[in-house]
């Protein structure tokens, strides 16, 4: 079942950005995308769903920036959301291979998903908003300021929320994978 919710996603993320560009090129980047989740998929490795990943990311960036079309909060959370629920089904198929799961589990993982679904959505819509007025009060010429310290408060925050992570593996007993 959950190969078959990855190969859904999959789909998901090789329609959104013909959606956005109906071009040839496009369509053939997706299909590689399609490959290597296929691939992925029987041989249960999660470095071809990653490449997949990667793969429908960058078609998807590529079509709207040939489109030159503006970025839609619907279209970019279905999208963000089909490519985090690809990598992280394909994980859950990988490490539950041949395991029977039960009720209460499969209730739990679709309130997860579901959870963070409407948690994007309002993160979207929220930044969305702040957005948008902050660009009515920010001057031209301080735009690009404004942008990088934007870009260095996100890496700040993803590299806090990495080591607290680190911090909690350490803290489990769990130093890594054996050499």
């Amino acid at each position: 079942m959950s190969r078959l919710l990855v190969a859904l996603f999959a789909l998901v993320l090789f329609a959104l950005p013909i959606y956005a560009l109906p071009i040839s090129p496009v369509a053939a980047t997706g299909a590689a995308g399609l490959v290597l989740t296929a691939a992925g998929i029987i041989t249960l490795r999660r470095g071809l769903v990653t490449a997949a990943a990667c793969v429908f990311l960058a078609e998807y960036t590529a079509a709207l920036w040939i489109a030159g079309a503006p970025v839609g909060v619907g279209a970019a959370v279905l999208f963000g959301l089909s490519l985090l629920f690809l990598l992280e089904t394909a994980d859950l198929a990988r490490r539950m291979r041949s395991a029977t799961i039960g009720a209460g589990v499969v209730r739990s993982l679709i309130a997860r998903g579901a959870g963070v679904s409407l948690a994007a959505l309002a993160a979207a819509m929220l930044v969305g908003s702040l957005a948008g007025a902050a660009a009515a009060s920010i001057h031209f010429a301080a735009a690009p300021f404004a942008a990088a310290a934007a870009a260095l408060g996100v890496v700040l925050a993803a590299a806090i929320a990495v080591r607290s992570a680190a911090g909690d593996s350490a803290r489990r007993g769990f130093e890594g994978p054996p050499s």
